[in-house]
């Protein structure tokens, strides 16, 4: 595989694929920037009552890091918003369309008409991984200075340091789950197929992880889910970043990376 740094990043692709899913990123920007305007705004007439729902549910959702602190408004955050709505449905959602973004080229017939173009294989890979970060970028410090507007007007304390610590710690995350989303787009040539399958993959991770917390005697499980790396809780309240699972989170981008640009480069295709 002959990577020339010249000839791969010339960002034709990726601005290309920028503009390809602009009317995608402004949609999901709208819902999740609405989705932690309402969850961040309705805390004041829950705040009373959220010790009692934890008390009788304590058990059954221990497995949600800071649950037990749900009833501050860093916990409600955490479990509300961050825990499910953020790793997992924007975590789903982000791979969805990672994992479509080679195989609707080859499903569609015009991965041949990318390819008679002066471009490698490989530089393809980069520049559709590119391309697609300025979008989670938008995603994700506007749903950041959502929270943080709304924390103000409705007067509850929360540190916007830790804030942003939280929204910088999310961009290893979310990397890793593109690339992995890359990477079945290459193995797969049926962009519905290789999506269904990658939001699968986030999902059964979100559970490993889930499963690891309830259960002592499989512990292990977690290490290999991305969320296992990836602390929202210790981060919101105490501004902790885990760095070693920050590292574990890019290796994991860049392994992903490496594999699809591989298999990719040897992959024949029928056009």
């Amino acid at each position: 595989m002959d990577l020339n740094l010249k000839d791969i990043i010339r960002f034709r692709i990726v601005y290309q694929t920028v503009i390809d899913y602009w009317k995608t990123t402004i949609i999901i920007t709208a819902l999740f920037g609405a989705m932690a305007a309402m969850y961040s705004s309705i805390f004041p007439s829950f705040k009373d009552t959220i010790p009692e729902v934890i008390e009788g549910f304590s058990d059954s959702m221990s497995w949600l890091p800071g649950i037990e602190e749900m009833g501050s408004y860093v916990g409600y955050l955490n479990v509300e918003l961050y825990q499910i709505f953020w790793m997992l449905i924007l975590g789903m959602i982000i791979g969805f369309i990672a994992a479509s973004i080679i195989s609707k080229e080859i499903e569609s017939k015009t991965i041949d008409i990318l390819m008679s173009n002066p471009v490698s294989r490989a530089q393809i890979i980069i520049e559709k991984f590119l391309g697609l970060i300025p979008g989670f970028l938008m995603i994700n410090f506007v749903t950041m200075f959502v929270i943080m507007g709304v924390s103000i007007g409705i007067g509850e304390e929360v540190n916007f340091y830790f804030v942003f610590l939280t929204h910088l710690a999310s961009i290893p995350y979310f990397l890793a789950i593109i690339s992995l989303g890359i990477l079945i787009s290459t193995l797969i040539d049926e962009k519905m197929k290789s999506s269904l399958i990658m939001m699968s993959l986030v999902f059964v991770l979100y559970i490993f992880q889930s499963i690891a917390q309830m259960i002592p005697d499989l512990e292990s499980l977690g290490y290999i889910s991305l969320t296992q790396y990836f602390n929202t809780f210790d981060i919101l309240k105490d501004g902790k970043i885990d760095a070693v699972g920050m590292m574990v989170l890019l290796l994991v981008s860049v392994a992903a990376l490496l594999l699809s640009m591989f298999y990719f480069e040897h992959k024949e295709i029928k056009v």
